[in-house]
């Protein structure tokens, strides 16, 4: 290591830290015992400097023909001109595919998959970057089974867990299972105290929609807008992901999977810029691109890209002074952009994936993440182009995300961050979780304005009971006694929609409390009732009360309301601090409706047992109702479920409780009053 260390302060300027011969030491010992070894290290860390050691030693020892694979023509170019060929001056590159370097003999070539198959030179050891790709990817497979190398040495930032089953099974054979060597900041800080993590200073805008995106996504939330469900999740996301430009694009592209796109057009035909496109323009008004140059802008998408341009082009930045880096920019084209930011000619690069793997630009101040990448690798990709070291004196750097408030966005870097944490990679000194303003969000605040206490079907505007169940079940039900009679059968009936996968959240997250209207519920309890009644009545008086529906019900052997999408329909949905009303009103009600019953005359009584499910998160509560009437004593036994309750969420479990004595006593009025008895 000491020789390679002076070879590269002569050829690069570069010091090899002492973190850098530590972990080479540690992949030398592992080859050593082993002919496939991967190792991952945090973007930024130099892990370009331990693939150039390990080249050294493995020529050193009798491993003289090395070829190194890139993914990229962009990143074999780029790697070779600012590294290998500095170092190892005999080295060459290629990916053409005419073999020139194979053929004059090089002992290293830089050269990408593709290439390196297609010439198939003899090869003693292969160093393979962005080594993830391996794994799943057959071109790679092909490459190796072609070079049939002694060793293998793989690099990356990260490799996800769920990756390494995807090694296919010939590299099993030929060279067993690989020796995994993990390093992130912090291991690297205990190998050498003297390593100093790149620092960064992270803020978030708020990508707020306006009035006609709000629109269109809340259409789409609410299950307004029909058509083939996975599209339309599609278009919902890429509504708060990418814009409205994006958005549009792909409306129309995928018109004939859209039933009923109304709501959506008022959007699209707006030229203005969309959410994202806006919260740029607010960023670089408070990092001015004078000041924080050369900013990177990351985004997913072409489309989106584009409106970023517009955004720039208002804010005043000159046409020359920025660049869009996507997919239809050719190999010459990115790596020119590239070298003008280093050279400060251009101020600011527009990037979409394509940029994520290789924009080296270790001078990038600031770094502006529009979206969040579900894959944990191209997040952390992401990240590596900003906490690369620049010059000395200049580490501090600016990582700014723009998240669309109260929608699946800020869920989202949640769940990448804890992604990153259960591949062991810990970037909270960069990011900070703020899972307060995910879509729950959005609901609490559709509680907050209707007063803290809502109904359900009020809030996604599923109309009345039997038009929600119509909606979810079967409109061939003829009315709201079959309604009530598939509801105690507990028929199977479809999810209602996105919305309520975001509420059942919102209560599992104890943001939102819920009980059952008691109205609605004390009218299917008393159908119970009024079923067990009419199979042991005769006479006049059975006939005027009874009907087909309610002796079908009165012939049911268990009865259960536990049917969640039908439970739905009944949710009121309460803020924790309008708990202490709810409560108050719930008893009040049950204490004048215990006043009306006792004034009867007949023998009634609400009974109370419950039990918990953890496996579903449900409460149940078994409700005994006891009533009598003409000497006829019924006494049925109802199962209520409450779901996504917490067993020490305390309030909800009280909150139950209350409520379904409440229904069962509204139950016992309506089962009287049915029966022609006066209630006051």
């Amino acid at each position: 290591m000491e020789t390679f260390g002076t070879l590269v302060e002569e050829s690069l300027g570069f010091t090899v830290y002492p973190y850098q011969r530590a972990v080479a030491q540690d992949v030398v010992e592992a080859i050593k015992s082993s002919d496939f070894v991967v190792v991952s290290m945090p973007t930024g860390s130099g892990k370009t400097l331990v693939e150039l050691a390990l080249a050294h030693y493995l020529r050193s020892v009798g491993h003289e023909r090395v070829v190194v694979l890139e993914p990229t023509r962009l990143l074999c170019d780029q790697m070779h001109v600012n590294f290998w060929s500095k170092v190892f001056p005999e080295s060459g590159k290629e990916y053409e595919g005419e073999c020139t370097s194979f053929r004059e003999g090089r002992d290293l070539v830089v050269s990408t998959p593709f290439t390196a198959s297609k010439c198939s030179p003899e090869v003693d050891a292969l160093i393979v970057d962005e080594v993830h790709h391996l794994f799943g990817d057959p071109r790679y497979v092909e490459a190796i089974s072609q070079l049939s190398p002694r060793k293998i040495l793989g690099f990356t930032a990260l490799l996800p867990s769920s990756k390494r089953y995807k090694l296919d099974s010939r590299l099993y054979q030929e060279y067993g299972a690989p020796s995994l060597l993990s390093y992130d900041f912090k291991t690297l800080s205990a190998l050498d105290p003297s390593f100093r993590p790149p620092k960064a200073i992270a803020d978030q805008f708020d990508s707020e929609m306006d009035g006609l995106e709000d629109v269109a996504y809340e259409s789409l939330l609410k299950g307004k807008v029909k058509g083939n469900k996975d599209t339309l999740r599609f278009l919902e996301s890429t509504l708060y992901s990418y814009g409205r430009r994006a958005f549009c694009q792909s409306l129309e592209k995928l018109a004939d999977k859209v039933e009923n796109p109304t709501p959506l057009l008022g959007l699209c035909s707006s030229e203005e810029l969309g959410h994202k496109g806006r919260a740029i323009m607010q960023v670089l008004s408070t990092y001015r691109v004078e000041e924080f140059s050369p900013v990177l802008i990351f985004t997913s998408r072409k489309a989106t890209a584009q409106e970023f341009a517009v955004a720039l082009r208002k804010l005043g930045v000159e046409e020359s002074k920025f660049r869009v880096l996507t997919g239809d920019s050719n190999k010459e084209e990115r790596r020119e952009i590239v070298e003008r930011a280093k050279r400060g000619e251009v101020d600011v690069i527009i990037s979409t994936v394509v940029g994520e793997e290789g924009v080296d630009i270790p001078e990038a101040r600031l770094l502006i993440m529009t979206d969040v990448p579900k894959s944990p690798l191209r997040f952390y990709q992401r990240l590596g182009r900003l906490i690369r070291r620049g010059e000395e004196g200049k580490d501090v750097k600016y990582l700014v995300t723009t998240l669309t408030p109260k929608t699946p966005e800020y869920d989202n870097l949640d769940e990448a961050l804890h992604q990153l944490h259960g591949e062991g990679v810990d970037v909270s000194y960069i990011v900070e979780k703020r899972g307060d303003k995910g879509l729950t969000a959005r609901v609490e605040e559709m509680v907050r304005n209707e007063g803290g206490v809502v109904p359900y079907l009020k809030v996604v505007e599923g109309g009345s009971l039997e038009e929600y169940l119509f909606k979810i079940g079967s409109s061939n039900w003829k009315d709201r006694e079959e309604v009530i009679l598939n509801f105690i059968k507990g028929i199977s009936v479809k999810n209602d929609g996105r919305f309520s996968d975001f509420m059942d959240r919102a209560v599992r997250e104890g943001k939102l409390l819920y009980f059952y209207d008691v109205e609605l519920t004390g009218e299917i309890l008393s159908r119970i009732l009024l079923g067990r009644y009419c199979l042991l009545c005769m006479g006049e008086a059975c006939r005027r009360v009874c009907n087909p529906y309610l002796t079908e019900v009165g012939r049911m052997k268990k009865y259960s309301i536990a049917k969640k999408e039908l439970l739905r329909g009944l949710v009121q949905l309460v803020l924790r601090d309008t708990l202490p009303k709810v409560k108050e009103r719930l008893s009040g009600e049950i204490q004048t409706d215990v006043a009306k019953l006792g004034k009867l005359g007949e023998e009634f009584k609400v009974e109370l047992r419950e039990s918990y499910s953890p496996a579903v998160s449900s409460l149940n509560l078994d409700l005994r109702l006891t009533a009598s009437y003409g000497g006829i004593l019924i006494y049925p036994s109802v199962r209520i479920s409450y779901f996504d309750v917490a067993r020490e969420n305390k309030d909800i479990l009280e909150l139950a409780k209350l409520n379904s004595r409440s229904a069962g006593y509204r139950a016992l009025v309506k089962f009287y009053s049915t029966l022609g008895l006066a209630l006051s």
